[in-house]
């Protein structure tokens, strides 16, 4: 006859195998030490006079350091060393007065050797599901113990831990649905390369591109940049992006851009944003493009004998209320590239053409359009991107390619 008690040893191991799927699912494992993070052990040292503190999560096989302070250079410790993994089997604060009298730690590494731990306090890091993956820790030289007061704001300080974990969760969503905002693949356009990425310099940001088909079979490009980076500049963005590429379907150039001028008056100036932004319609058959440049000035045309500068037409949206952008034109001869970039470029040299001439290290006009907008990209997240950075590319072929 079957027992009706149940397996402790394997229910312990699919809580277990729950709990490490959980602290995976955070991606917080070997990311780069955070300030928020940083914040809270230092705070945590001066409030209970300790000199060791540290955020500690337990992965099945080590124990990995988010922030530390008084424990210099400790990253990743084996499991069998951690005395946090004790922490997080238990449903409250573990407290260990003297190390060395406590048969689970009187061996640990730390306790033998440097930094010779004898007090440790542990208070179990709850992933969003309720899973306990790690432990805001306190440690100590001496015996010593927890007041129930101090043991309460122990328990706070964890939970603003858990908070940072539950944010980072939520800008990691954001960053998805951002993303997929983005367009993914280019249309295809007969005599023509288009490309374009963005990488914001956070989870999420405020640049962002669009392009998509106009009527009599017209392309119509925007690349746009809303002041500051961060949550508040996404969600501008967006609200932006819908307004250009709604805006754009049913006028021409000029009209589309004045009406969302008007549209997002309001939503600005309420913020006290404003929005850098270049929007331009490809006629293909002639490579005719008009355009509305509002205060970005980062379009350039790249041609055989070097490259021309488009020029602006009007300042930046939110700026001035009621004002009004001069729609100009150009025309993309065979084998020219429109390179439109966003100012986060303008944090590597002085001026925006040598950091796009380190970037390319070749002849702009020559090269593919997805290669230019690779090696653009790929020179700013090498060398630090403070800001977010944009670059769009569109290319006439020459005829005489076989792609054309």
């Amino acid at each position: 006859m079957a027992s009706d008690v149940p397996d402790t040893a394997a229910t312990a191991e699919a809580t277990e195998a729950a709990r490490v799927q959980a602290l995976h699912a955070l991606d917080i494992l070997d990311t780069p030490r955070e300030e928020r993070y940083d914040r809270i052990v230092r705070l945590a040292q001066r409030v209970f006079d300790v000199p060791m503190v540290a955020v500690n999560f337990v992965d099945a096989d080590r124990q990995w350091t988010k922030a530390e302070t008084g424990l210099a250079g400790l990253r990743s410790t084996p499991a069998e060393d951690s005395m946090c993994r004790h922490t997080v089997q238990q449903p409250d604060t573990l407290i260990v007065p003297d190390a060395t009298a406590d048969d689970r730690f009187r061996e640990n590494v730390f306790v033998r050797r440097d930094p010779h731990v004898r007090f440790y306090a542990g208070q179990p890091l709850r992933a969003p599901g309720g899973e306990q993956v790690g432990s805001l820790c306190l440690f100590d030289t001496r015996p010593r113990r927890l007041s129930a007061d101090q043991q309460s704001l122990l328990r706070e300080m964890a939970g603003w831990v858990e908070r940072e974990l539950e944010l980072q969760r939520e800008l990691d969503r954001a960053a998805e649905v951002q993303q997929i905002l983005m367009p993914r693949t280019a249309p295809h356009v007969a005599g023509y390369e288009l490309a374009g990425r963005c990488v914001p310099a956070r989870e999420i940001g405020g640049d962002f591109f669009a392009w998509h088909p106009v009527d009599g079979g017209r392309l119509q490009l925007h690349v746009a940049d809303v002041m500051g980076k961060g949550i508040p500049a996404a969600l501008i963005a967006a609200s932006v992006r819908a307004m250009l590429v709604g805006a754009a379907q049913f006028n021409d150039q000029g009209t589309a851009f004045a009406r969302v001028a008007a549209a997002s008056a309001d939503l600005l100036s309420d913020t006290g944003a404003f929005v850098t932004a270049f929007s331009a319609r490809l006629d293909p058959a002639t490579g005719r493009l008009d355009y509305v440049d509002a205060g970005h000035g980062l379009a350039f045309v790249f041609t055989a004998d070097g490259h021309r500068r488009l020029e602006r037409s009007g300042p930046p949206l939110g700026v001035f209320p009621d004002d009004s952008w001069d729609t100009r034109s150009t025309v993309l001869q065979p084998g020219e590239t429109l390179v439109v970039v966003s100012d986060g470029f303008l944090d590597f040299f002085p001026s925006l053409e040598e950091t796009l001439e380190r970037a390319l290290r070749a002849d702009p006009a020559g090269m593919a359009a997805q290669e230019l907008v690779d090696r653009a990209i790929g020179f700013a997240r090498r060398h630090g991107h403070p800001d977010d950075v944009t670059a769009v590319a569109l290319r006439r072929l020459r005829r005489a390619d076989p792609t054309a």
